[in-house]
């Protein structure tokens, strides 16, 4: 399991809008429509489409990855995820990563032995546990972009 960028916003409810911009949107081919103001490497969050809301990065051409093909009377917001959250959700995601999914906290087969760190429950540590001194100056009460 790997955590993206959009479900570390989720959690943290923060999603650094930087504007908002209401239109009569389409996604052609997984281009967004109208793209004036919107630049390939750009965060967005998608909302009031049937099959699109979400957060994305845009790719080259403002093209949403694997997005449907729709119109829609909606918001879209620009959002400026600063560099070094960007960086934390490379962390976050490459840790998730290296745990992997146990199912047991310790494991020896011969010479090999393996540990996973414990909370006070005796469960693994969740990457919310281990990263939430890091997520604490992201974390908002409430968020300005519903989804």
């Amino acid at each position: 399991m790997t955590i993206s960028v959009p479900e570390l916003m989720r959690e943290t409810r923060n999603f650094f809008p930087a504007a908002a911009m209401d239109a009569s949107w389409t996604l052609r081919s997984g281009a967004l429509v109208p793209s004036d103001g919107l630049r390939p490497g750009d965060w967005v969050a998608v909302s009031g489409s049937i099959h699109n809301n979400g957060v994305f990065q845009l790719g080259d051409g403002c093209v949403i990855s694997g997005a449907v093909d729709e119109s829609w009377e909606g918001r879209v917001w620009l959002l400026a995820p600063p560099a070094d959250f960007l960086a934390l959700a490379a962390e976050v995601s490459a840790w998730t990563q290296r745990q992997g999914t146990a199912v047991a906290v310790k494991e020896s087969f011969g010479a090999y032995s393996r540990e996973l760190a414990t909370g006070s429950d005796g469960q693994p540590i969740t990457w919310q546990e281990y990263f939430a001194r890091q997520l604490l100056p992201y974390r908002r009460m409430y968020t300005e972009v519903k989804l």
